[in-house]
């Protein structure tokens, strides 16, 4: 994994791909896709069809969308954010099929009837929200909760305080619950991003 993300933060490759190079933007596609593979198995409930046929339209979305990456946050979360968009319209055409059918069968619908898609939906809800933060603020939290760095190494990456990691982090998880709740959501440490200890701060990192 450490080899994977060092070569994703290669800022050539990133380069490569806002220009459109093919190899780089397989390159990419390379990388990332294993990693998606098991959740969208897990956490949607797909089968391996099913898996196969949204991920190519994953795939197609990042051959698309890729020259309009303008490096506000990974590749990484770049290709995440773009599948999040693809299981979001999945879910939401596949939980239509399924109150279509209840009601042609005179069942009620209820999203109580699909526990597992009723998860999945809400997780996506965080990501949908994640699109409301600042890119400053999408980038510390995806440095600490994706990438479980600490507050020393976030300082290096973003060349700012601990102190002022702590407080952006703050406003962002406020900015995400306040959007999700919005939305009829659940808490944000229950619907994705989980819950990490912060570690206590104890000096101030020069910016």
């Amino acid at each position: 994994m450490p080899v994977v993300r060092k070569e994703l933060d290669d800022p050539g490759l990133a380069r490569a791909v806002q220009a459109g190079d093919g190899a780089a933007i397989s390159r990419v596609l390379e990388l990332c896709v294993p990693s998606l593979r098991p959740r969208l198995v897990g956490r949607l409930g797909l089968s391996a069809e099913d898996c196969e046929d949204l991920l190519q339209e994953v795939r197609v979305a990042f051959l698309a969308a890729a020259t309009r990456f303008r490096g506000e946050c990974s590749l990484r979360t770049f290709l995440s954010q773009i599948a999040c968009y693809k299981c979001t319209d999945y879910l939401r055409a596949r939980r239509r099929r399924d109150r279509n059918s209840q009601r042609a069968a005179g069942e009620p619908a209820s999203r109580r009837d699909d526990p597992m898609l009723g998860e999945a939906l809400e997780r996506l809800a965080v990501t949908e929200a994640m699109a409301q933060l600042t890119p400053r603020e999408r980038q510390v939290l995806e440095l600490y909760y994706l990438q479980e760095r600490s507050y020393q190494e976030i300082s290096a990456v973003m060349g700012i305080g601990t102190g002022s990691i702590g407080a952006l982090k703050a406003e962002a998880l406020l900015k995400l619950r306040t959007a999700i709740s919005d939305e009829g959501g659940s808490a944000v440490g229950e619907s994705g991003l989980g819950e990490r200890a912060d570690p206590e701060v104890t000096d101030e990192s020069p910016a």
